[in-house]
Parts: C-alpha cells; sequence; structure tokens
C-alpha cells in the first residue's frame, strides 16, 4: 500500500485506495470479526458480545475491506455530535493485513469523511498507539486536570 497520496477520497460511500476500502455501510459490518477481534483486546476485553454489537449500533461505525476477499480487515467507531466532538474508539486492523498501510487509510479516511469537516475536537484513548496518532495530529492531553473521568461498576446484562 502506498504513503496515502494517491487515494481518491469519499464517492459514493467508500473511501478506496487501492485492493482496500474503507465504508460507513452498516450492513456490510462483518459482526464476528469485529466481536473476536475486540474481546481480545484490553480495553474490551472484559465486554460481552451483546454488549461490543450495542457499542456499535449507538456509534458511528467505520468497516475496512479487503475488497479482492470481500473480507472485513479492520474497524473503527465514532461517538460524537457531528458538531463538536468526536471521540475515536475500538480502532483495530486484523493481524493479518498490519503493516501494510491500512490503519493509516482508516484513520485518513475518518478524518476525510464529509459529515466531520466541521467537528474541531477530537479524542481517543491510547495505551500503545501514540506515535501511531501522532500522525493524524493528535498530542497527549495536556495536564491532569484536562481529562476527567467517571467509571461505574459494569451492570450484569438482564
Amino acid at each position: 500500500m502506498s504513503d496515502g497520496a494517491n487515494h481518491t477520497g469519499w464517492k459514493g460511500g467508500v473511501y478506496r485506495q487501492g485492493d482496500f476500502e474503507v465504508s460507513t455501510d452498516r450492513n456490510r459490518l462483518d459482526r464476528t470479526v469485529i466481536i473476536n477481534t475486540l474481546s481480545e483486546t484490553y480495553w474490551a476485553g472484559d465486554v460481552s458480545p451483546e454488549r461490543i454489537m450495542e457499542s456499535v449500533a449507538n456509534g458511528f461505525p467505520f468497516g475496512l475491506y479487503h475488497v479482492p476477499s470481500d473480507r472485513q480487515i479492520g474497524f473503527a467507531r465514532l461517538v460524537t455530535d457531528m458538531t463538536r466532538f468526536a471521540w475515536v474508539s475500538d480502532v483495530f486492523v486484523i493481524e493479518t493485513y498490519k503493516g501494510q498501510g491500512c490503519g493509516k487509510l482508516l484513520m485518513q479516511a475518518i478524518l476525510d469523511y464529509p459529515p466531520f469537516e466541521n467537528v474541531y475536537n477530537w479524542t481517543l484513548a491510547t495505551k500503545d498507539a501514540h506515535g501511531f496518532y501522532e500522525q493524524f495530529g493528535f498530542q497527549l492531553a495536556e495536564g491532569k486536570d484536562a481529562t476527567m473521568q467517571l467509571k461505574r461498576p459494569k451492570k450484569p446484562i438482564v
């Protein structure tokens, strides 16, 4: 995969580069790929499959696909008001396709998505991919007072 200089941008609901494309079509999402991959992550490993899919349904999902095989190979989900903020979450590329620029394609597609062009406050959390996200302009939040959180115990699904 190239450095992204020859991408064609969003056309017909798809952001394509070479053999890979990003789509916001929820009908293309592969539930099995999403659940299996997220269940192996440090951030969603203890989340039930039902809750994972509920978060997908309530967020704005982006699927990453290998076009020749018609296989989903990556994913990201946004929580956004489409105006002032967007929280980037659940980003992954399956192991077989890492190192081919697929993650870069996915992030660039998200940041270039026309309905988000006026969103000015982008946030994400990562323990191990700071350098990757810095390529897109993300920086560590300044000071301890910049970020606050409330953690509640997880409730079982009834």
